[in-house]
Order: structure tokens, then sequence, then C-alpha cells
């Protein structure tokens, strides 16, 4: 089994054999480092002045709140690209020694910077991070021991789907997969041109999938990666589902967010969508022909394993070079904790609250005009209290991650699913191997 806990840059590359790599002589500096640039701004008089990059709706407009509030140290927020493009520029920055003091940084992600020496340990100010979160963001920063960083949020699979249009075909929201897949052929078979959903290349969708039923792509030590895409028979049985599903022509593989997708949605030939639940907002403002007519349920289940999926998340994180870390540390404490910076993240974002008291906010509970005045949110907070989260992202995950949306966007008849878990495997222990990090 993995352990989510015992992940540890120096171990993995001292144990890879790299011990006089510039990496490796990084790693054997990392605390005169960590402590030169973890000057403690506490509480004191002093004016402190925060930079803070990321991209989720919401963000901004909690740091105004923050702002007003403390008047003594002040955050500048700076949208960036999504994720997967502001990584590397987020990487280069902080090896320019020009980075920003905070960073938004998905849990995929957070590895491959902590393997790269670019974001501090910042335990000592973020309070009890398994007591005072969910497992799924909690267990995705707390690595080797470290704390790398503040849950934002986390993100329970929902299946967001357009109910009159099931409800004019007879069809009930399927409570299992085999009854999603009945659904998926009966949709194709009463309207060729509709589709019950579509396979997504996004790697957090597939991942999220794979880890409701009960497996893993990686198993971290302290000193070895093994990666396991191939050989994990939960893998396997997500893939093989699918991939039935696509061979029979039921449903189509699509990138998430596109004009594609809304588009279809829009004019009732795509009916669902199962992604994290914050896609209920991205629907609302890309599907306005759907206002009224979609609807929110849990995702389906596997008998053998009942229980829901995530879908991801990220942190906020003080990066290498920041001279203002524990001030930096308790601005991201509060972004994640305080009730109001919470209900502004899920009213303007969607987004689903890490902290466990998060779950307990009024925003949760607020009915959407979109969808037929429901309290779309309710559901989930027991499956986001309950949810198993055995899990663990490996330490190249950003090249990882990209090499496996180029290799899913390509699943068809003829590459089948097994197959880009197959080339990205390949791929992620070259790029392992490369790193000089010892691989299982």
């Amino acid at each position: 089994m993995a352990n989510l806990h015992s992940f540890s840059r120096r171990g993995l590359l001292l144990g890879g054999g790299v011990a006089m790599t510039t990496m490796a002589l990084a790693a054997c500096g990392e605390s005169k480092s960590a402590s030169s640039s973890s000057t403690s701004s506490g509480a004191s008089d002093a004016k402190v002045s925060l930079t803070f990059w990321g991209w989720a709706p919401g963000y901004k407009e909690a740091v105004e709140l923050w702002n007003k509030k403390n008047p003594n140290t002040q955050v500048t927020w700076i949208a960036t690209e999504a994720s997967r493009k502001i990584y590397p520029k987020m990487l280069t920055a902080v090896k320019a020694n020009n980075a920003p003091d905070l960073a938004q940084v998905g849990y995929e992600a957070l590895p491959s910077f902590v393997i790269q020496d670019a974001v501090q340990d910042i335990k000592e100010w973020a309070g009890d991070v398994d007591k005072n979160f969910t497992a799924a963001g909690a267990k995705s920063v707390n690595l080797g021991g470290a704390v790398y960083g503040i849950p934002v949020d986390t993100a329970p699979m929902a299946m967001i789907y357009n109910k009159a249009l099931l409800d004019s075909l007879k069809i009930k929201a399927p409570k299992t997969w085999d009854e999603f897949a009945s659904a998926a052929r009966a949709v194709k078979k009463a309207d060729p041109k509709a589709s019950l959903t579509y396979f997504s290349s996004d790697r957090n969708f597939l991942a999220g999938l794979v880890r409701q039923a009960g497996g893993r792509w990686y198993d971290v030590t302290d000193s070895t990666v093994k990666v396991i895409m191939t050989q994990d028979a939960a893998s396997r049985k997500v893939a093989d589902f699918w991939q039935k599903l696509i061979n029979e022509g039921s449903i189509p593989v699509h990138e998430g967010y596109t004009p594609q997708v809304y588009k279809q949605m829009n004019e009732d030939t795509l009916i669902s969508e199962l992604y994290g639940i914050w896609d209920t907002a991205l629907i609302a403002q890309n599907v306005p022909k759907g206002k009224g007519k979609w609807a929110v349920a849990p995702l389906p289940e596997w008998p053998d394993r009942p229980g829901g999926a995530d879908m991801g998340g990220s942190a906020t994180v003080v990066l290498k070079g920041s001279k203002n870390a524990e001030a930096a540390a308790r601005f991201a404490t509060w972004m994640s904790t305080d009730p109001q910076a919470v209900s502004i993240l899920i009213s303007k974002g969607g987004l689903w609250p890490a902290s466990t008291t998060g779950l307990a906010n009024k925003a949760l509970q607020k009915p959407d005009a979109f969808y037929s005045n429901d309290k779309v949110f309710v559901p989930f907070i027991d499956v986001a209290k309950n949810l198993k989260y055995d899990w663990v992202w490996g330490p190249t995950q950003v090249q990882a991650g990209q090499d496996m949306e180029n290799n899913l966007v390509k699943v068809s008849k003829s590459y089948p699913i097994t197959k880009a878990l197959a080339d990205t495997q390949e791929s992620t222990l070259a790029k392992l191997k490369k790193q000089g990090i010892k691989v299982g």
C-alpha cells in the first residue's frame, strides 16, 4: 500500500543515487535555505506585502476582504493562466528568485513542486491540518511529515445532468455504473445524435474514477517510486468499463471545458457531465438554455465499493524565496477557514471547501436558480466527510499529467484507454529515471 506520508524529497533523490547532483546538493542545504527564507512576520506592526498567483474565481474577492481587515499585511492578487499552463512559469520564477510569496497549486502537481525544492514547509504555522481539513485535502499537502500548503478546496464528483431530457426518455439518474451503462445505451438508441455523457481527456476525471474504484497509479516510499497505472486492477476495471461504451458508440471522447461541449449541452445532445461539484457553476454559466432543466445527482457507484469520488483540488503554497513565510501561511490558513472567505469561494467560484468547518458554511445551503432552486451542494456534505482517500501523486506529475491528457484525447476503438495508460507509464518512468529518482 502506498504510504501517503512517506514522500521525502531527500529520500527519493538520495535513494536514486544522485547525492552529488545539483538537486541533491540543494536538498542537503534545504534546512538552511528554508530558515533563511522564512523570516517571521508574525503579528507585529511591521508592514508586510505579499504577492499571490492563481487562477480560481473567488480568490480575488477573498483577497480583497483580507486586505480590508488586515491593513498591515497586504496581499496583491495576480490572476494567471490555469494550472497546467502556469506551473512551468512558477517553477522558473522560483529558480530565478523572483517568484511570488504565494501560489495556487493543484494537489496533483504539489509533489512535483516539492521534488524541485520550490515550496516551503509551513508545518510550524499550519495548525492541525489532519483535524482542520477533510482527508482529501489534508493528505494531499502532508508529505513526508512536512506540510507544503493549506488546502483550499476538494471536488466531490457529481453527475450534472439534463433532468428534463432524461425524464422525457423515462430514464432515472443512474445510481450504479451498470445502470449508467444501460442509460447511455438507451439515450443513444432514442436519439443517435445524443449522448448521455462523454469520456473526458482530463487526467483528474480518470484519476477520480480510479480513486472511487479503490485504485492508485503510484506507490511511493521514502526512497522509491513505483508507477503502477497498467498493473492496478481498479484502473483496468474503470478503463474497460468506459472502453466498452466507446467501442459500441454509446459515448464519444472529448476534451473538457470546450465550446463544443457547451454547444452540445445547449442543443440537448450532450445530457450530462461527470465532474467535480464546482462544475455546477461552469455549466450554469455556459449553458443558459439549460436553466430549470438541469439537476445534480451523486456519482454512480460500484456495488462492491460504495462511496463517492473526488476530482482533486488545490492548495495555497508558500514558494521558496518568500521572506515572509509566516505571514503568507497565516493568510493562506485564513482564506481556507474564515467563514466569510469560504462563503466567497463557494458563491463566486463554486469551490467546495476543504476545511471541516467549511462544510457547515451557509453558502452550501443556498438554492441555485439554474438548477430549479435545488440546494445542489447539500447531498455532497456527507460524501466529502466520508470520502475514502488512499491516493498519492508521483513526483513528476506535472509532466505525467500532460502526457496523460495528450494520450487520453486520442482514445478510440483502435487506441484504448489501457494503451493510453501504458504510454503514460512509460514516459513517466523515463522522466523519473532522468531526474535520478529510483523506480521500483
